[in-house]
């Protein structure tokens, strides 16, 4: 059931019986039905459609005895679309990676039902992929 300790199906709503089977989400976001063993399967969410904008991209490679190459730009910018691949001759031990993104959700023209006294919305986790090549180009 949609319930307002839950807050199921929002933004959104679970029609006229209340199900979260039947959850309609509202424009720019997605159903995500829950499955699997953890004590949410069953359960209807609401997710954003769009993905935050990534503002920054600092990465570092942090060599064996503490040598560190950053990733640069032409005109030493961290913004991550003007990043450009970094080599160095050292076989990195740690990756550091500091980033900064933007995320706006407006959900000011969706009525609340009356469970729904709060709602937040915000970044949650995030992935980043590395792709080792070495200098013959073998990956």
């Amino acid at each position: 059931m949609c319930a307002w300790n839950n807050h199921y199906c929002w933004p959104g709503n679970c029609g006229t019986n209340g199900l979260t089977q039947e959850c309609a989400c509202t424009f720019g976001f997605n159903k995500v039905s829950i499955y699997g063993a953890s004590s949410h399967s069953g359960n209807t969410t609401c997710q954003p459609t769009h993905t935050p904008f990534i503002l920054t991209c600092d990465t570092v490679a942090v060599g064996p005895l503490g040598h560190t190459k950053r990733a640069m730009s032409s005109d030493a910018s961290i913004s991550c679309g003007n990043l450009q691949d970094m080599y160095g001759n050292f076989q990195p031990s740690v990756m550091q990676f500091v980033m900064a993104s933007e995320l706006t959700i407006d959900i000011s023209n969706v009525t609340k039902p009356s469970f729904i006294y709060d709602s937040k919305f915000g970044i949650s986790d995030s992935t980043i992929r590395i792709k080792k090549i070495a200098v013959d180009g073998m990956i």
